[in-house]
């Protein structure tokens, strides 16, 4: 799974990142996102042939209410986080958590995101 910052070294077409998911996609793993993270993003550098050429490897999973509340759940458990800094992240946490099979999500943000994921996710450092 990729956070804001991934999918933004991904579009910037940064060589580690593009590595990164070669393999995944050499080794067919599914690679996904959330539709929150695309406009985390800021995806407004990106030319638009490049944005859909992305968006056709990745897998976007929709914010759906069950996701929100899920995401709001994680925010109580963490000990009542809230706001805007971590609102975004809790909705990736709970897109993750709710993935099947084994989840990593490459985030510049592992303090956070191993906070809101806990050891169910493994968070790997872009």
């Amino acid at each position: 799974m990729l956070d804001s910052e991934a999918l933004s070294l991904y579009l910037r077409a940064d060589r580690e990142m593009t590595a990164f998911l070669a393999v995944a996609a050499k080794r067919d793993v599914r690679v996904i996102i959330s539709a929150v993270t695309l406009v985390e993003a800021d995806p407004s550098g990106a030319h638009r042939a490049r944005m859909s050429w992305t968006l056709s490897r990745l897998v976007v999973e929709p914010v759906t209410k069950e996701t929100a509340a899920r995401a709001v759940e994680i925010l109580r458990d963490a000990g009542g986080l809230a706001g805007h800094k971590y609102a975004i992240d809790a909705v990736v946490a709970a897109t993750a958590l709710h993935a099947s099979g084994p989840v990593t999500v490459l985030t510049s943000d592992t303090e956070d995101m191993h906070m809101l994921c806990g050891p169910a996710v493994a968070v790997v450092k872009v």
